[in-house]
């Protein structure tokens, strides 16, 4: 199988289990703050990136460009901050759906600063893909509440990190672009953790740790997709999260996908099948 295509099949799996790392810690998010949750993940996903470091003997903070990996790490964690305010103004569904629009902000971010070529096949994949969202989702008029400034704001910030990891990844290993981002997240949570900590269930803690582990595979599955594919050719891939959310909700909450999300998910596919045939082309 062409490398391009491997690298889109690594960033699909990625993006579903980060679904699954997500539903369980919006589970913790009931019982505990979003900054104790936030950093137990992190330290949690963090764990087999260090094992895997020491046990590798590589040095993973070694890099050929150190600012730029402080300049990404704290854009995410800045991407993070502005969808929290986000969900303090509108609802979480409208929300996701205009954080969403930052695969359609990709496209024209990888042209202009990686130098990408155009495909108009993955423009038409990335609309197709939103275009199954918002008919499955069905966003309401939350979306023109204060909510939206924020989470159009995080979206462009989302695509613009998108476009970094994938420059980042020409000189640097995965392990490193993940090892800067995790540390810088660690110390800013961790004097706000120190003040606001409560303690936890065992019970608890290892469902946060199962949660952590899924999101270090899937963290390491995208960032690996983009040393094999273009930043454009993966973005129509995002929206498959809605096939493990459909899975989610059929499984925990008994909810029957209607006629609009089986739309959705048929738009979605097809989108996908789009991207996936042209990518040996990129």
């Amino acid at each position: 199988m062409d490398s391009k295509k491997q690298g889109y099949l690594f960033f699909v799996l990625g993006v579903c289990l980060y679904s699954f790392s997500d539903a369980i810690m919006k589970h913790s998010m009931q019982f505990y703050s979003v900054h104790q949750v936030t950093f137990l993940r992190t330290i949690f996903r963090f764990i087999p990136f260090l094992l895997l470091a020491f046990y590798s003997g590589c040095n993973p903070l070694k890099t050929l460009r150190f600012k730029e990996n402080i300049f990404r790490s704290a854009l995410a964690s800045c991407g993070t901050y502005v969808f929290m305010c986000a969900y303090n103004y509108s609802s979480m569904t409208d929300v996701f759906v205009i954080g969403l629009t930052a695969y359609v902000f990709v496209i024209p971010l990888s042209v202009l600063i990686l130098k990408e070529k155009f495909h108009a096949q993955n423009a038409v994949a990335v609309l197709l893909g939103f275009s199954g969202i918002c008919l499955a989702l069905r966003p309401g008029s939350g979306v023109f509440q204060f909510g939206i400034i924020f989470a159009a704001i995080g979206a462009v910030i989302s695509a613009l990190n998108q476009v970094i990891v994938k420059r980042l990844t020409f000189t640097e290993s995965e392990l490193t672009i993940i090892f800067y981002h995790h540390l810088f997240l660690i110390a800013i949570l961790l004097p706000p953790v120190l003040m606001t900590f409560v303690p936890m269930t065992p019970h608890h803690v290892a469902i946060l740790f199962g949660g952590g582990i899924i999101g270090a595979i899937a963290q390491y599955s995208i960032i690996h997709s983009f040393k094999l594919s273009t930043s454009s050719g993966l973005a129509s891939a995002a929206y498959v999260m809605l096939i493990p959310n459909t899975i989610l909700d059929f499984f925990i909450y008994n909810k029957i996908p209607d006629l609009y999300i089986i739309g959705g998910l048929i738009l979605i596919l097809i989108g996908i099948l789009i991207a996936f045939s042209i990518q040996s082309k990129l």
